[in-house]
Formats: structure tokens, sequence, C-alpha cells
């Protein structure tokens, strides 16, 4: 379960980390020009990855509704242009719950690792541009964050404020806001299919909330790099090579499958972060009840560097499920 971070010292600690954090794979400095509701922020110091920027600052004036420290995200302007895009605000709050900024900070109670979420509320100014049709084109999948009195805050888990590599995933997610807006812009989002698999997100997240939880055994945060595992799984299975017929799909059900062109599944993929009991219960249901057919081939993709309990592993050969593993670097994804 994750825990919602209140107290003003707890948030300002880890806003500290998360600004140390992301200079770490941040390391050029650049000028920009950007502009948000307040105005056009002139000459900016931000750093960037060179293809990414990032700026921190204070909203804290007296006649603003929203107090709270500003964390943009964008994309960097062509050469010779100033002008800069934010593609993301995650601002976080001073200290309380503040539901009107997208941004905040949970503490997973399993590992005591604090990370960074997002609302998932993207704006943009495009028709089209808005929280479920985010959700639906880029599969992210809601966290349930509990506040000291018990109520939850739905966010999409973008990082870990620190540890190896810690900034790789809210790259990743940036860039998956960027891919959204284009896919907006060609017409993509409005399409029989795509609306059929928000509408399936919708029937999902009004049937429940799950969670991904996951202990933390080393420096490298496995919890927060899920979707990037899912990616390298995604690459390693289109390079393999598909059958006349057959596509990639993923969506929030199942993290990634090989369809029929009329959607029969001919195999499901499910990725967890940890060997824990309760991951692979949880993955051997999904891979049961969404790969669905007699023939269909069902995988389980685990982190390579835990041993499976050995009645686990017989209840896998004993369900036909075949097992993958992978491992972590700092930079890297390796499947095998």
């Amino acid at each position: 379960m994750y825990s919602l971070l209140e107290s003003k010292a707890e948030i300002a600690s880890a806003q500290r980390k998360l600004e140390a954090a992301i200079r770490q794979s941040f390391k050029t400095k650049a000028i920009v020009d950007f502009g948000d509701r307040s105005g056009t922020l002139h000459d900016a110091k931000v750093v960037t990855n060179g293809r990414l920027w990032y700026w921190a600052g204070d909203r804290s004036h007296a006649n603003t509704a929203s107090p709270c420290r500003l964390n943009l995200f964008g994309l960097m302007p062509p050469a010779g242009r100033p002008g800069a895009e934010i593609s993301v605000e995650i601002n976080t709050p001073y200290e309380g719950r503040n539901n009107r900024l997208a941004g905040f900070f949970g503490r997973d109670n399993d590992s005591g690792q604090v990370y960074l979420f997002h609302s998932a509320r993207v704006g943009g100014g495009t028709k089209g541009v808005s929280k479920e049709p985010f959700l639906t084109w880029t599969g992210h999948r809601l966290v349930e964050v509990f506040d000291a009195g018990g109520k939850p805050r739905e966010g999409v888990l973008v990082m870990p404020v620190e540890g190896l590599g810690a900034a790789r995933p809210a790259v990743r997610y940036v860039d998956s806001i960027a891919d959204f807006k284009r896919a907006v812009r060609e017409g993509k989002t409005t399409t029989k299919a795509f609306l059929a698999r928000q509408n399936r997100l919708r029937t999902f997240y009004g049937e429940s909330h799950g969670r991904r939880q996951g202990r933390r055994s080393s420096r490298i945060d496995y919890v927060s790099r899920h979707g990037e595992v899912v990616q390298a799984l995604r690459d390693w299975r289109q390079a393999a090579g598909l059958r006349a017929g057959q596509q990639l799909f993923n969506d929030v059900l199942i993290d990634l499958g090989v369809a029929t062109r009329s959607g029969q599944p001919v195999e499901v993929y499910e990725v967890k972060t940890s060997v824990d009991r309760q991951s692979v219960y949880t993955a051997i249901g999904q891979l049961f009840v969404h790969g669905d057919t007699p023939t269909c081939k069902r995988v389980m993709v685990l982190p390579g560097k835990d041993k499976l309990a050995p009645d686990l592993a017989q209840a896998l050969q004993r369900n036909g499920i075949d097992l993958m593993r992978y491992d972590l670097t700092e930079t890297a994804v390796l499947i095998r």
C-alpha cells in the first residue's frame, strides 16, 4: 500500500531528492523561454538530457490559489529557437493534500521508497487531450495512494525520488505524453478500435482499483520501471516475428499479447516486479482470464534477481504457464 506524504518536512525532503535525481540524468544546462498559466518565463535555466528539459521553481505568491513547487517537463526546441513547450506539469504542494495539483508524493509502506505520482490529467488546449484517452492510449495504470484519513488519491507512478536510474521512468512518462498528443492530432484516438479500448478501461476502473506493489531489494527500483520492461518485452516479441494476420496488443488488462485480426488471443504475457505470492497469484489469474482460449500460450515474466518458491514454480508447470525472466541495469532491460 502507498501512503500520501502530507507533512511539510517530508514533502520538502522528497522534492529535494527528486530534483537531485533528475539532475543526475539531465546533466546539461540550457536557456529556454516557456509559458504557463502565469505567463511567459524568459531565459529560464533548465537542465536537459539533450532531448527533454526539466525546470523546478516556486509558485508561492499570495494571490495564487494553490501554492506549490513547480516540476515542469518538456521537449527541447529545435536549434536556434528559444521557445519551448511544456509537455506536463507535475506540481506538488508544500504540505497536505491538494487535489487541484497534478503531482504528489507517496511512500510504499513495504519498501519505504518514495515516489512521484501524477494524476494523469494532461492538457494542452487540444480537443481530445484528456485523462481517459491518455490512459487508454498509453496503458498507464492508476495506483491508489492513501492519505492520513484513509481516503485514496489515484495517480500514475512516475519515478522514485532516488536510486540508480531514478529518472528513467519519468523520461518514458514524458515521452508517452508527447506520443499521445501526436496520436490525438493524427486522429488515432477517435477510431472505433480505440473507443472500444477506452470503454474497456472505463469498465475496468469502474469494477476495481488495483495497485502494484513491490519490495526494494536493491538500489535499482523495479516497481517504477514496469513500463520499461513491457516495452523491452514488446520489442523482443516484435523482433521474433509474427505470423501473417497476427498483431501485438496491450491494454489496462494485459501487459502484452499476440492476437489474430479478429481479436482472438494467441499469446498473453504478464509482467510482475516481484516474485512474492500475491504477485504470482495475480498473474496466474490474469493469464487465464485474458488468455481465454484453449490453445493460447500463457507467459509470466518475472525479475531474474529473485528465486521463485518451489511450489509456485510447480504450479506454473502444472498449469502450462511458461516462465520468462528479465534483469535491470541502471540503463537497460535484459530479457532472457
